[in-house]
């Protein structure tokens, strides 16, 4: 059939506007890339109070700059569970509100007590520092936030605690353990845990092992949240009085990936 110049002509414009629709999904998809690939920026504040020279408070937090979908996914994580409470607040904003917040229940807790004719009291330092860091040495897909707490608060001794938040770089959505690995054979990973805990510590039995360190007096292991997604190994985190008690500190299991390989969600 022979073709006239119209159907020519608009045979012509199909063509030209399905390649520039293409040039454009093109461009776009490597807009995209270059977007997910870009490292994200990061941000930090760091703000302390004191009162009566009997209380201080620090706090020392980084986070990524807002304006992608993933700053902000991130950034909402954070402060939802290491700051504020909230999800959608601004951080600086909740840091701030937090630390008067902490301050102001730390004094109306030592004030119960408070004498000022007693000489010593002068002499105790109550104290609650807050760090907040993104972990440099994390898995290359991933993001890794550590939150660490120093405090004293009253009692014989001060206490410490460490929590871990990873998240997919790609899309900031945090990382569970079930994301990770198969919890269906919880018991398998923990005896490789296990097995991991006596051989850093030299000891061939269970018994052997809170004999000689504590861990495990005080509780038995788990698949907790509380994990660090490291270039080449996961590491667990127990904190005080967990599964050890306080003479033993934060109790931390590194098991290589190929360790773990067979246990991996996506194998």
């Amino acid at each position: 059939m022979r073709r006239t110049p119209f159907g020519i002509l608009f045979t012509c414009l199909i063509t030209l506007a399905l390649a520039t629709l293409a040039s454009c999904v093109q461009k776009n998809n490597q807009e995209n890339r270059k977007e997910e690939e870009a490292p994200l920026a990061t941000d930090s504040m760091h703000i302390s109070k004191s009162s009566d020279n009997i209380i201080s408070i620090d706090y020392d937090f980084q986070f990524l700059v807002p304006g992608s979908i993933v700053a902000d996914s991130i950034n909402a994580k954070i402060n939802e569970q290491c700051i504020s409470g909230k999800h959608d607040a601004n951080i600086r904003t909740s840091i701030t509100q937090a630390l008067e917040k902490e301050i102001d229940a730390l004094k109306n807790e030592v004030m119960e007590f408070y004498d000022p004719d007693d000489e010593t009291f002068g002499d105790i330092k109550y104290h609650v520092c807050r760090k907040g860091r993104f972990v440099p040495d994390a898995a290359d897909t991933v993001i890794v936030y550590q939150h660490a707490i120093d405090m004293y608060t009253g009692g014989a001794h001060g206490s410490y605690a460490t929590s871990t938040l990873n998240f997919s770089k790609r899309t900031g959505l945090a990382i569970s353990i079930n994301d990770v690995l198969d919890t269906t054979q919880e018991q398998a990973i923990l005896g490789t845990m296990l097995a991991k805990l006596l051989k850093d510590n030299a000891c061939t039995t269970r018994e052997e092992l809170i004999e000689k360190t504590g861990i495990l007096g005080l509780g038995e292991l788990y698949l907790t949240e509380n994990f660090q997604l490291g270039k080449d190994s996961i590491t667990f985190c127990f904190g005080q009085y967990d599964i050890a008690p306080y003479a033993s500190g934060i109790t931390y299991i590194s098991l290589s990936y190929d360790s773990l390989r067979q246990y991996f969600k996506n194998n």
